[in-house]
């Protein structure tokens, strides 16, 4: 068993990108009729919308507004009052950032959650490096169907590397994806959603020098009220987050290791991942695991079929959370996991280590 001290762990987001900006919103008119804009339905929405699912979209979906939608949405609240809507309009624009648009996180597109990482490690006889980190750029709506802006759908490009020096079993891939993510189905109310993402992308192997192109889809289900409780970090109550998750992808293997033959493999993948906020006494501790299982169907004659299970489950200990479940501009936390298997979605060949590390969410 490895132990691995993690030098740092960063995960940027912004609120107009992965999470509605309501909650920043003060007057209970406006910030329900910029829910009403964020869910997509306006005419049929309810006086309220119950907290599960709004923390589900806000931990899920890339939202469905932009500063101008934000400013859009306290206009319909105030019809009468184009200056002061002018006013939140132009606010809401220049509080808009270039920055704002890129997330890093420990993969690839919106449906990514957890914090970047980069662990370094000093032995006597030999060191080694982890990195999992991927860079997302939201793009704009055009091109796509209304329905699908509605319910928060957006280009979007990542930039990902995945790499572990470790002398046992090293690894070292990165890709790039263009695509779009956003949600399916509506969680008020249809009573659940599909947080998802379609993509085309490259991914390259520089360990086995290996190379691959083709396109994917992946979705997890958001299920308020049974799979989607409270709120993270509330000291009031326990809650919890579970996503069953899958996709379905076709690759073509454009350069394999010497003696394999090249060719094209269709396969698909499921898993789960949670976490769970214990609350009461123990509200700073988040309990989390996630486990992936990915197979080819079929592939070209000749071309090696593949298989891969990983699992991932530790506990974070938060140094600086906010008692109400909101996110603090900087959240670092000390965290202990455990990895356990392969997964050649992202390039990950075979481990068992634990890993200490001291990470670092920002807003």
């Amino acid at each position: 068993m490895r132990i691995l001290l993690l030098s740092s762990a960063i995960m940027v987001t912004s609120s107009p990108i992965f999470a509605t900006p309501c909650q920043s919103i003060t007057n209970n008119k406006q910030r329900l009729a910029c829910y009403d804009e964020f869910f997509g339905r306006p005419d049929n929405a309810p006086q309220d919308i119950p907290a599960d699912a709004l923390n589900a979209a806000q931990a899920t979906q890339p939202a469905a507004t932009s500063s101008n939608a934000t400013a859009s949405a306290v206009a319909s609240a105030n019809p009468a009052k184009p200056g002061a809507l002018a006013a939140s309009d132009a606010a809401a624009a220049s509080a808009h950032h270039f920055w704002n648009d890129f997330a890093l996180r420990d993969g690839p597109g919106p449906n990514a959650t957890n914090p970047a990482v980069l662990a370094i490690t000093h032995g006597s006889e030999n060191s080694s490096s982890l990195a999992q980190a991927g860079l997302t750029w939201r793009l704009g709506k055009n091109f796509l169907p209304q329905t699908l802006t509605d319910w928060g759908w957006r280009w979007y490009s990542a930039l990902w590397i995945n790499m572990n020096t470790e002398s046992d079993n090293p690894y070292n891939t990165r890709g790039a994806q263009l695509g779009a993510a956003g949600t399916l189905f509506d969680a008020r109310q249809d009573g659940f959603a599909l947080g998802s993402s379609a993509n085309i992308n490259i991914k390259q192997d520089s360990q086995n020098h290996t190379q691959s192109q083709g396109v994917a889809f992946d979705t997890r289900l958001i299920l308020p009220g049974w799979l989607v409780i409270g709120k993270p970090y509330s000291p009031d109550r326990a809650s919890w987050f579970v996503y069953p998750l899958g996709g379905v992808y076709v690759d073509h293997l454009a350069r394999v290791v010497k003696g394999d033959e090249t060719g094209t493999a269709m396969g698909g993948y499921a898993g789960v991942s949670g976490d769970y906020y214990p609350g009461g006494w123990l509200w700073r501790l988040r309990f989390h695991a996630s486990f992936l299982a990915a197979k080819d169907l079929e592939s070209t004659p000749g071309l090696n079929r593949r298989f891969s299970r990983l699992s991932r489950f530790g506990v974070d200990y938060s140094l600086a959370p906010n008692k109400d479940g909101s996110r603090p501009s900087v959240m670092p936390s000390i965290s202990l996991e455990r990895i356990v298997g392969d997964n050649y979605i992202d390039g990950t060949a075979y481990t068992a280590q634990t890993v200490l590390s001291l990470k670092l969410l920002t807003n």
